[in-house]
C-alpha cells in the first residue's frame, strides 16, 4: 500500500510541475465590439466585458506631453481597437480572463 501512495504523490507532483510550466495560453481572436469589449476566439467562443482586459495603449486616450517652447499640451491618441481587427490574447491559466496583447 505505501508504494501506491508514493506513486500517487509522484503523479501529483509531476502534474503540478507541468501546470506550473505552462501558466497561460496565447490565442488569436477577432474584435467584435469595442464598448463593451468583445473578442471572438472561435465560432462558439466570444469573451466580453470584464473577461477582456485592454491595455491603455490599445484604446483612444488622452496623453499629456511637454513640447519645448509650448509647454504641456494634451494630445488625443487614436489607437483604439476596431471591430474586425485581429488581436493576440493571453489567457490566464484556469481563469476566464484574457489580456489583449496587441493587434496583428
Amino acid at each position: 500500500m505505501p508504494d501506491n501512495q508514493w506513486i500517487d504523490n509522484m503523479k501529483r507532483i509531476m502534474l503540478q510541475a507541468v501546470e506550473a510550466g505552462d501558466p497561460c495560453d496565447l490565442l488569436p481572436g477577432t474584435v467584435v465590439s469595442v464598448s463593451p469589449a468583445a473578442v471572438q476566439i472561435d465560432q462558439k467562443t466570444t469573451v466580453k466585458g470584464g473577461q477582456v482586459l485592454v491595455p491603455q495603449r490599445l484604446t483612444d486616450h488622452t496623453e499629456t506631453m511637454v513640447i519645448p517652447e509650448l509647454g504641456e499640451v494634451s494630445v488625443m491618441v487614436k489607437s483604439g481597437l476596431k471591430p474586425g481587427e485581429q488581436v493576440l490574447l493571453l489567457q490566464k491559466k484556469g481563469g476566464q480572463q484574457y489580456l489583449v496583447l496587441d493587434r496583428w
